[in-house]
Formats: C-alpha cells, sequence, structure tokens
C-alpha cells in the first residue's frame, strides 16, 4: 500500500519496507545494564521513563540508515523524535514519552494529552520547519527518531553528533505504519508490545468494516478540490493506502482508479470518472464547493444527480475538522490516510470516516 503524499523534503512514502533485520543489524549481546530495568509503574510515564524491556533487542546495536551508521551502546531512555506524526505515534502508543518532539504532534486530535503533558520539550519548530539542532541537542536524547525526517546526509551529520539516529536503511524507502511501529519497538526492545498494537489496530479496523456490512461490494471515490489554482485531485488512486483502507472497509476498487496513477489531477471533461456508488468530496472553502457544485459537468455526474454524494468542507477555525452542509463538525480524517497513518491514528480515522463522512449516506 502507498501514500501520494511525501514527508517533509519529499522522501517519505508510507509503505512497505524491506524487512526490520535490514535496517537494524544486531551486535554483542543483551544488555543488562540499568537502562534494562522496569521504568516507574504510572499509566503515563514521565519523559525519560521506558516500559519494562522484553529482553529480545540486543545491545550494543548498530542503527544502519541510508546517510550512516551510529550505535545504541544501551537501550535509550531519553528519546528525540521528529518527522511525520507517526513517529511520535509509536512511542505514545508503547507509553514511552520523549524529550523532544515537534510542534505539529500535539496538534494531533489523537493524541494522549496526558502522555503529551509529559513531554519536556515541545518545540515551536515544525516539520517544515529547518531541524533545530540546538533545541534537540539541549534535551539530551541518547536516541533521537528521525524515520523520513532528514533532508540530507548534513542532517544526518548534526543529529549523530548528539544521539544515535534511527531512519529507515534506503534513502527511498517505504514504509507501513505496521513497520514503523515494529521498528521503533525492536528498537526499544518492545517487540512484544508493537506486535500488539499493530495487532489491536488491525482488529479495530475489521470490527468498523464489520459495523457496516452496507459498505460490502460498494465503490467509492474520494476527492479534494483545492481551489482554481490547484484544481480537483482524485485521492483513492489504484494501489495506494488511501485504496486500501476503502478495501478494508468492504468498498471495492473503483475500476477508475487505475487512470490516476500518473495524475491524480482530475479535469473537468473527466469529472464522470468520479461516478460512484458513493461520492466524497473535502473542499478548502464553501466558495470552493459551491463553485464546484455549480458546473454543469459536476451536477451531471450520477453520484450527484442521485443523492450519493458527502460534500466535506475544512472548518475555518480548526484544521481538524471538516463541516458538512447541514453545518455538522467531523473528524477530519484526510491526513492519516494520505501520510498520517499508525497504529493510534488509523483506528481513530477509520471511524471518522465510516460513523461521520458517510453516516446517513445513500448508497447505490
Amino acid at each position: 500500500m502507498s501514500s501520494s503524499l511525501l514527508r517533509r523534503g519529499g522522501r517519505w512514502r508510507l509503505t512497505s519496507v524491506a524487512a526490520l533485520a535490514a535496517i537494524l543489524t544486531i551486535t554483542g549481546c543483551a544488555s543488562t545494564g540499568a537502562s534494562d530495568k522496569p521504568a516507574t509503574s504510572s499509566s503515563q510515564a514521565p519523559a525519560g521513563a521506558l516500559p519494562a524491556a522484553e529482553g529480545t533487542t540486543a545491545y550494543p546495536l548498530k542503527l544502519t540508515t541510508w546517510a550512516g551508521e551510529s550505535t545504541l551502546t544501551k537501550r535509550p531512555e531519553r528519546i528525540a523524535v521528529i518527522g511525520l506524526n507517526p513517529n511520535a505515534d509509536a512511542l505514545q502508543a508503547l507509553n514511552v514519552t520523549p524529550v523532544y518532539t515537534l510542534t505539529d504532534d500535539p496538534a494531533a486530535p489523537w493524541r494522549d494529552q496526558a502522555w503529551l503533558k509529559k513531554i519536556e520539550k515541545v518545540d515551536t519548530a515544525t516539520r517544515r520547519d529547518p531541524i533545530n539542532f540546538e533545541g534537540i541537542a539541549a534535551a539530551k536524547p541518547d536516541l533521537i527518531v528521525a524515520v523520513g525526517a532528514l533532508e540530507g546526509k548534513p542532517d544526518y551529520t548534526k543529529l549523530t553528533a548528539i544521539a544515535p539516529v534511527l531512519d529507515t536503511k534506503e534513502e527511498a524507502a517505504e514504509i507501513t505504519w505496521q513497520d514503523l511501529q515494529r521498528l521503533i519497538g525492536q528498537t526499544l526492545d518492545l517487540t512484544a508490545a508493537s506486535d500488539k498494537l499493530v495487532a489491536s489496530a488491525e482488529q479495530a479496523i475489521a470490527d468498523v468494516a464489520k459495523a457496516h456490512p452496507e459498505f460490502a461490494g460498494k465503490t467509492i471515490a474520494i476527492a479534494n478540490d483545492y481551489g482554481p489554482q490547484y484544481g480537483l485531485s482524485y485521492y483513492t488512486i489504484a494501489d495506494t493506502f488511501t485504496e486500501a483502507v476503502m478495501l478494508k472497509l468492504g468498498f471495492v476498487a473503483h475500476p477508475n482508479a487505475k487512470k490516476f496513477v500518473d495524475e491524480d489531477v482530475i479535469s473537468d471533461e473527466n469529472l464522470g470518472l468520479l461516478d460512484a456508488d458513493i461520492l466524497v468530496v473535502t473542499y478548502v472553502s464553501d466558495e470552493v464547493r459551491k463553485a464546484r457544485e455549480a458546473k454543469p459537468l459536476f451536477k451531471s455526474i450520477k453520484a450527484v444527480s442521485d443523492g450519493r454524494y458527502v460534500p466535506l468542507t475544512l472548518a475555518k477555525d480548526d484544521s481538524t475538522k471538516l463541516v458538512t452542509t447541514a453545518g455538522k463538525q467531523v473528524d477530519n480524517a484526510t491526513w492519516v490516510l494520505r501520510a498520517g497513518a499508525s497504529t493510534a491514528s488509523l483506528p481513530w480515522a477509520v471511524k471518522a470516516v465510516a460513523d461521520q463522512w458517510l453516516a446517513g449516506a445513500k448508497l447505490s
């Protein structure tokens, strides 16, 4: 499954990666140092504390990345995390509280606020800003989780001068949310815990599908209208992560989805390709929505004329919400379906789509 949006700098796609053994090279024997002793027994560990080690990861642990190698001499305790939300999500799911993170991470609506409050430093920097090397160094981490966050080898060199760095082995590597969780879990000697989290998230998706048998065998098309400058973009492209999630919910592959593999922008003359048992279009504003809905070619789409069309508009004051034409706010799951999937976010997003976006939707 692939994603059609790259991370900052254009390197990360949330799709499959080689076996974790190709990313991590384990050397030496299992550590028996103090860092492997159980951490606090509280339900939300303070920054720098980890759950008890499982004893399956051996330290020293060589972290082999596309930009070079660094070595964890012992199990890390103070973890800095940069990059897309899933990096922080994987830590949250494991009840590992980092000492440093970016400002994007608290904004995630699936974020555990109790966990968040224990982070020592939430930087004002976002994933779109240059890496704040000084801020990371001040947090005194012994591991930097930076999967997909590095622009080039100079970034890696500067970070490894602070602490060992975790990233994928290949520069253009693609990694699923499952493998990301397992990669971070293995690095922290929490492999079994990560496997359980992945299984739980996959079961949550299956449970949503079971609760909505009306989706089975139907087609769905999702598109985003960014306005006249960028146009209408097809979202559920063939062989992408977004399509795969819809298939998990019981929908069948849309016959036109393969037509947008090379170009996802939908010209006016091709609007008919959007027809499906259910059509969902998200809009950046009401003005853009009204302009689109006024177009005769859009009106002629059978899903639109038959009332099997769900328009959702970005809320003016809250990017985590979409608004229906009736004025009801629903959760904005587009980021998760595009590039933000994790064991924490995906169950949330799937429920948002099934229970909120498609609530009361008319299916053919």
